[in-house]
């Protein structure tokens, strides 16, 4: 396709999706018993922590021999524009409501067209229109990766999704925790893989740490707390500023900013925290950035990452926190104890602002320590969380998967 691999499949018969330009012979010899095409479904690459997952596997799968088609329900998002202008396959089905029936028959026109051996999807949302579409196109083997805690199961159709979900062949989650969670409330009962995140090398870059400070107005010797995620109720941003407050109020030396990188909504909890900031007098102290494309400039600018999350999966932005080589202050919830070691960082329990801010004190105060737990994060990142660990995981369940499948 010239220029772009994006594919709107809501105009016309014409318009579906191709598959990779990786020429057939080439792939048969690197994977002759594996699986060769792989799709990749999700509703939509905003930023967000499974559309990251999406986007490296989208890149580091080819380079395993394994030919990729992105799918995205709704609209393609920022992650998803950005796939399609490196080159990858992404096809936007233009889908705006739940019982979308034109939005399943574009979809089974996409996997009719790609072929996939196996289907990843990301997202409950999308299980409804994958099991409907895949009986359509031919019943290729269907792999769930299950990011996070189901923050809104119950405000959502659990039936609907338990009915979907019996349409797959395998579970992947991100930890043990996320799991447990859907076997209980999606009531799957098959083959559960845990693959861990994995994110690819962050190395040091000086220039972007002096680039970005300057740009931010931050000094040189100014500690820098950096928090990314997008801006909602369980990421426990109001324990954050109460923390930030009560460092400056303990006083004791060590002037410090904090940086909050994600998305701002419009709705009651924004507001709420933008009022608690300005009562507080926080507003140099707590950044709220917004949306920033540059978080690799972020952690480079940063000296330690605060998880103030009162509900978790795995968050892609500690493990990236950690390949960055940043000490970690985090709440243990979800799969954050079972990462950041002791090495790594600092655990506290969630929604204890006082914990956290006596976490994030020990850091601003000891630099040695900093060093120390930097350098261990690294190290953990290394060892156990690469994207190549995590891809090569996920093909080998996507090939279990598709065995199964095959008379």
């Amino acid at each position: 396709m010239p220029e772009s691999q994006t594919v709107h499949c809501s105009v016309g018969p014409e318009e579906a999706a191709p598959a990779a330009d990786v020429g057939e012979a080439a792939v048969a010899s690197a994977r002759p018993d594996g699986v060769r095409r792989v799709a990749l479904v999700i509703t939509a690459m905003d930023p967000g922590g499974g559309e990251r997952v999406v986007a490296h596997l989208a890149r580091s799968l080819p380079q395993l021999g394994v030919q990729v088609q992105v799918v995205c329900l709704q609209c393609l998002g920022r992650l998803g524009e950005e796939l399609a202008a490196g080159g990858t396959p992404v096809a936007c089905l233009d889908s705006t409501r739940r019982r979308d029936v034109g939005a399943v028959f574009r979809l089974a026109k996409v996997l009719r067209r790609f072929a996939p051996e196996a289907i990843n999807v990301h997202d409950r949302a999308s299980l409804p229109f994958v099991r409907l579409a895949n009986w359509l196109a031919g019943r290729r083997a269907v792999v769930y990766t299950a990011h996070g805690l189901l923050f809104n199961a119950d405000r959502e159709p659990r039936r609907r999704y338990r009915w979907a979900l019996r349409g797959a062949t395998a579970m992947i989650a991100t930890s043990e925790e996320v799991a447990r969670r859907h076997e209980a409330v999606l009531g799957w009962r098959g083959e559960v893989t845990v693959v861990p995140n994995g994110v690819p090398s962050i190395v040091p870059r000086p220039k972007l740490r002096e680039q970005l400070r300057g740009e931010l107005g931050i000094g040189p010797d100014e500690f820098v707390f950096l928090s990314v995620g997008n801006v909602r109720p369980e990421k426990g941003f109001e324990d954050l500023l109460e923390a930030a407050r009560l460092l400056v109020d303990d006083g004791g030396g060590g002037r410090f900013t904090c940086l909050v990188a994600g998305r701002m909504g419009g709705g009651a909890y924004c507001g709420d925290l933008l009022e608690r900031q300005k009562s507080a007098g926080l507003d140099r102290v707590v950044r709220f950035l917004g949306y920033r494309g540059d978080v690799e400039a972020l952690y480079a600018a940063a000296d330690a990452f605060v998880l103030s999350s009162r509900s978790e999966g795995l968050p892609m932005v500690v493990l990236e926190a950690m390949m960055a080589s940043l000490p970690v202050v985090a709440t243990r919830v979800g799969g954050v104890g079972g990462v950041v070691e002791p090495r790594a960082g600092l655990l506290v329990e969630p929604a204890r602002p006082d914990r956290l801010a006596h976490a994030m004190s020990a850091l601003l105060h000891d630099r040695d320590l900093c060093a120390r737990l930097g350098h261990g994060a690294r190290q953990c990142a290394v060892a156990k969380h690469s994207l190549d660990r995590m891809t090569r995981r996920y093909v080998d369940v996507y090939d279990r998967a598709a065995g199964s499948r095959r008379p």
